[in-house]
């Protein structure tokens, strides 16, 4: 029987209401935005412990006893309640600790220690990257998990000890499992907090997980002995095996690149990809696809849905099998935010099925946060979190509403009904395509300023790339599914096929996308209270209607525009700040003048390549820097360049500058860095002895080397500038010693104001005769690996100051006189006073 035809005169349906409606009736919207309000004060304001339980107790005795006179009013009082339980949570997860905590055995410097504890999480074995001729010495395989800590052994003995370390092993830490008791000889150390201003806070990162401390034991596994088999009594040691089962059949199933693709998109386990894959997905803007998100489990519930529904399963039946599935997957790719979200969510949905009640979506979207909240209340201050809160809020109550269509034109259906069937399927399709490309475009807008504030990158790029390879990875997500389930029975081939295709055709889109002009941009990240105000404009669109939406959406687009005007602006200086970052044994050294130029000399590590991404990048986004005018490398030493590929994928750099031997030298890393120069059209000149350059008010005389020679090693023909100042001096010397060094100390100079000490310190490039008496510094900075300073202090004074101790070191050269502040320990030393 066919359907009736459309009655022209009935009226329209009404427009559905604003969202803002569906969150006023949601009871646990206000409840969960007084939870988000106290983990922000706890965060943030440091609220006792003690005050917040005494507020939640007082809250919940006054909404007990309003609740029988003033019901109405009484809500105001569990809401207070709520907040204060949720700063109470946050707080005793990240400072409340017991007094054996492991962590306060532990101190800056790495000492010997034995201990013995459970395994808090499965081992996570990280491959070693790709050969890479940029670095200098090769990485090996670790292996990381986390060590609930029980005993610990003392000059009495063994003690009792509590709370958890971070675990990590040079080489594989095989057949131990999450939940088995071991053994541990290695070193012990707090984690390390930030060195260097813009640099990620390590330290942190671990304390919300409420780890303390770090254990590393070098050279090999041996220092990992299993006393007790532990993971068959625990649910999570079962789901940790049978992940590590899943990575393996995978691994057996798939070739290698696929493997590490499909094993990261089905069970969360990226440990197969090198750094160099993951960053291609980051770059691209798509990361989320392969990450478990909760996209991934709403695909694999609709899937599960489909086929209980195919098999005549009834609904309420087949919605505690979803519901089961859903908590499960979650709990097996390793319990992330995004997933616990999803789960909840999909739980809340199923659950109305199963009792045939109407479901809220801002209450179930409620019910989510507060679910994530009570697992881990440091989540919501993480960029997985708050990406898969801002999506889902933006995609079910903007985005579904402001791309509904409207009430169909009778004449129009009229109308399609005569077009043959294939005009009809393609015009359906072309409609699913738009659709599905206009979504990407508001979430790609919606998310960007999040996404730059926590990862520095413009991915314009993944508005395109999203659609196709959200098809893409949804086929490879339910082949793949299939595929672990039927493995066991050897009928995995057909599945593995598809599951091949699919992710070789989403490797191959995103490596193409990659190599195009301006689809990825990095920048610096946005104010924090320029993203409040952002976000707080994008809720009113979103939960608004009518003029006040249109209202909004237009200060929005002005806010837009303000913030990334506020951007481009970067404040004036009136003095040259250089500072000497803290890059492990390497070099790299940021000189700002008042004018606006900045300057780098060197840009390596023995860290590798690494420590631009985790240091260089993040100091010079957080100083607001754009562009670099001139990039000195002082020698062809891989602990001075190996950045620079990476250095100018991040920024624009006007010009090169290299000794006159640089170029000469016959090494893989040299050529590689030669490539990027390069390729990024940068072009390049040679300084030798005698040159003089000049950045505004700052003048840098080139010391050595001279244009040809000396012999030797690359040491010799270190660049060596002298910075001059405002009166003040500042002389850099990379690894300058040997011959190099006593040609230089023949010609002489006056005293200078601050030395980068040669070779990072080294003894024999720091004897007293002749650099010291030769440059009679007043301040000496020394760029280095942590080791001992006592011979720069017997050879220069109480004035040196190395990178390990002190972080970055940051000279402020004002007509006023010339300081030196140090990152880590705050300390400030005048240097030299204004004339």
């Amino acid at each position: 029987m066919s359907d009736p035809p459309p009655n022209p005169t009935a009226p329209p349906k009404p427009p559905p209401a604003p969202a803002w409606k569906e969150f006023a009736r949601a009871p646990l919207v206000p409840v969960a935005v007084a939870a988000g309000i106290g983990l922000v004060l706890d965060r943030y304001a440091g609220v006792p412990f003690d005050a917040s339980l005494v507020v939640a107790a007082l809250g919940a005795v006054a909404w007990v006893v309003a609740s029988k006179r003033r019901p109405d009013a009484a809500v105001a009082w569990l809401w207070l309640t709520a907040g204060a339980l949720a700063a109470a949570h946050h707080h005793a997860h990240r400072h409340s600790f017991r007094p054996d905590d492991i962590g306060l055995f532990a101190t800056e410097e790495a000492l010997p220690v034995k201990v013995r504890g459970v395994l808090a999480e499965e081992p996570a074995r990280y491959r070693p990257p790709k050969p890479d001729p940029l670095l200098t010495v090769p990485k090996i395989e670790t292996t990381s998990t986390v060590l609930t800590v029980t005993q610990i052994v003392t000059p009495d003995g063994w003690k009792p000890a509590s709370g958890r370390a971070r675990l990590t092993v040079e080489g594989r830490l095989d057949s131990v499992h999450l939940g088995d008791v071991v053994e541990v000889v290695g070193r012990l150390s707090k984690p390390h907090g930030p060195a260097n201003p813009g640099e990620w806070d390590y330290r942190s990162h671990l304390l919300d997980d409420r780890v303390t401390a770090q254990i590393r034991v070098v050279r090999s596994a041996a220092g990992v002995t299993r006393l007790e088999e532990g993971w068959r009594d625990t649910v999570f040691g079962w789901l940790a095996v049978v992940r590590g089962w899943g990575t393996r059949a995978l691994q057996a199933a798939l070739p290698h690149d696929e493997a590490g693709l499909a094993a990261a998109l089905l069970l969360g386990d990226g440990t197969v990809m090198d750094r160099e894959e993951w960053d291609v997905f980051v770059r691209t803007g798509v990361v989320h696809v392969l990450a478990i998100s909760g996209q991934h489990l709403v695909i694999l519930a609709g899937f599960v849905w489909l086929v209980l529904r195919v098999f005549g399963v009834r609904s309420r039946r087949g919605a505690w099998v979803v519901m089961a599935v859903m908590v499960g997957y979650a709990l097996l790719t390793g319990g992330r935010p995004s997933a616990v979200r999803a789960a909840a969510m999909v739980c809340v949905l199923c659950g109305g099925i199963v009792l045939r009640r109407p479901v809220i979506r801002a209450n179930a979207f409620a019910f989510a946060w507060l679910v994530v909240v009570a697992a881990n209340p440091t989540d919501p201050f993480a960029a997985g979190c708050q990406l898969s809160f801002l999506a889902v809020f933006v995609l079910l109550f903007g985005v579904s509403m402001w791309l509904a269509p409207g009430p169909p034109d009778p004449l129009d259906q009229l109308i399609d009904e005569s077009r043959p069937p294939f005009v009809r399927f393609l015009r359906w399709l072309w409609s699913v395509v738009r659709m599905a490309f206009a979504v990407s475009f508001l979430l790609g807008v919606a998310l960007a300023p999040l996404v730059l504030s926590w990862q520095n990158l413009v991915t314009p790029l993944g508005v395109v790339l999203g659609p196709p390879l959200i098809v893409l990875t949804s086929i490879a997500l339910i082949a793949g599914f299939v595929l672990l389930l039927v493995s066991p029975f050897g009928l995995e081939l057909p599945f593995a096929l598809v599951t091949k295709w699919s992710l070789s055709a989403c490797e191959w889109l995103v490596r193409l996308a990659e190599r195009v002009p301006g689809g990825w941009v990095y920048a610096s990240a946005p104010p924090m209270w320029w993203l409040v105000g952002f976000h707080a404009l994008l809720a009113a669109v979103v939960l608004l209607d009518g003029k006040w939406r249109r209202r909004s959406a237009v200060v929005l687009a002005a806010w837009s525009l303000f913030g990334v005007a506020a951007g481009l602006y970067r404040a004036p200086i009136d003095e040259a700040r250089i500072t000497f970052l803290s890059v492990g044994h390497g070099c790299c050294v940021v000189v700002e003048t008042a004018d606006g130029r900045v300057l780098l000399y060197d840009a390596g590590s023995t860290r590798g390549p690494d420590a631009v991404r985790r240091v260089v990048a993040p100091f010079l986004w957080h100083r607001g820097v754009r562009r670099l005018d001139e990039v000195f490398l002082s020698h062809a030493d891989l602990d001075h360049f190996n950045g620079v590929p990476d250095l100018l994928k991040r920024f624009a750099v006007g010009r090169v500058t290299l000794t006159p031997s640089f170029a000469d030298k016959t090494s893989p890393g040299v050529a590689k860095a030669l490539a990027a120069i390069e390729k990024h059209g940068v072009p390049w000149r040679t300084a030798t002895a005698g040159d003089q350059f000049a950045a505004g008010n700052l003048v840098l005389d080139v010391l050595h080397p001279p244009a040809k020679g000396p012999p030797g090693e690359e040491n010799v023909r270190s660049l060596v500038l002298l910075l001059r100042h405002a009166g003040h001096t500042v002389l850099l010397t990379g690894d300058l010693e040997g011959e190099g060094q006593r040609l230089v100390c023949s010609r002489p100079i006056p005293p200078v104001d601050v030395l980068l000490a040669p070779h990072h310190g080294a003894v024999n490039a720091n004897l007293r005769e002749p650099m010291a008496t030769w440059a009679r510094p007043r301040f000496v900075v020394s760029s280095q690996g942590p080791r001992a300073t006592d011979h720069l202090t017997a050879s220069y004074g109480p004035v040196v100051w190395d990178t390990p101790t002190a972080g970055a070191v940051t000279l402020r050269s004002h007509a006023t006189g010339l300081t030196a502040v140090a990152f880590r320990t705050g300390e400030m030393r005048v240097v030299r006073r204004g004339r």
